[in-house]
């Protein structure tokens, strides 16, 4: 299956950068997240993919994602933090004019 690219939602407040993207069927053990201070990476997998199904209509795609992408602000990446509830994973990051380097995050699921 190749991967898709979510859409991304990104905002700004209380200090820090936010970036929320849906990415349905990922398990939490198959997502790599990768803060820098300029972009945030996202490669995610379906832990059960669906490619044997017989459809009738496949309108969405179920779980192989890789999202790319540039933040309209520096953010500290040692600092970065991201969640996985309901399907949607939400990376956060506090804003920062020296934060540096590639951060692989942790990812907390909260369903």
């Amino acid at each position: 299956m190749d991967a898709a690219t979510p859409p991304a939602n990104v905002y700004e407040g209380n200090g820090q950068l936010s970036v929320a993207t849906p990415i349905p069927g990922a398990h939490p053990d198959h997502v790599r997240i990768v803060v820098s201070p300029r972009r945030v990476r996202v490669a995610a997998r379906c832990k059960y993919p669906q490619e044997s199904q017989h459809y009738h209509q496949h309108e969405w795609q179920v779980g192989a994602w890789e999202l790319d992408l540039g933040l309209p602000a520096l953010v500290d990446p040692g600092a970065a933090r991201a969640t996985l509830s309901l399907g949607v994973l939400t990376v956060m990051a506090p804003l920062s004019e020296s934060g540096s380097g590639d951060v692989e995050v942790p990812l907390t699921a909260t369903d």
